[in-house]
């Protein structure tokens, strides 16, 4: 790949995903939350109940790390703790009403705004903007899969 490109390429994605930073940012500092904390939040969102093990292998980080993670939520109200209905050993991971409806908060703002950036773009730029970022995440998919030393977060 040739290294100007790259470096156009790696610029603009880099600003990009900064677009909602500042959404986010503020309420997450309005709430106390940090990013580690947000992506926990998600993370049960999208996947649902976990337990602290499960979490930290698609986070990509250690169970202790999740532990600190959790124990902060859970005195934050935004996630608890409760047994898994098919194993009372496990204990697991849940978002709580508050996490959960904070959650939907900064989703409803993020998506609010990007409806505003996206209407700035023409249907033919947005099929291709689509189709772009379609194809970096199957790419990252297949990177993934087939080299087992990427630990990205999904």
């Amino acid at each position: 790949m040739d290294t100007e490109l790259f470096e156009r390429v790696l610029a603009a994605y880099a600003s990009a995903i900064r677009i909602l930073d500042p959404i986010r940012f503020h309420i997450w500092d309005d709430s106390g939350l940090t990013m580690p904390q947000a992506r926990v939040l998600y993370t049960l969102v999208e996947h649902g109940d976990q337990s602290a093990g499960e979490l930290a292998e698609r986070l990509g980080v250690k169970p202790s790390t999740i532990t600190g993670i959790s124990d902060r939520l859970v005195r934050q109200q935004l996630i608890e703790r409760k047994e898994d209905p098919t194993d009372r050993r496990v204990v697991l991971l849940a978002l709580t009403d508050t996490g959960r409806s904070l959650t939907l908060e900064i989703a409803e703002s993020s998506r609010s705004y990007l409806r505003e950036v996206f209407a700035e773009m023409t249907p033919d730029r947005l099929e291709k903007l689509a189709e772009s970022l379609e194809e970096l995440a199957a790419a990252n998919d297949r990177l993934r899969k087939a080299d087992d030393r990427v630990e990205v977060a999904s």
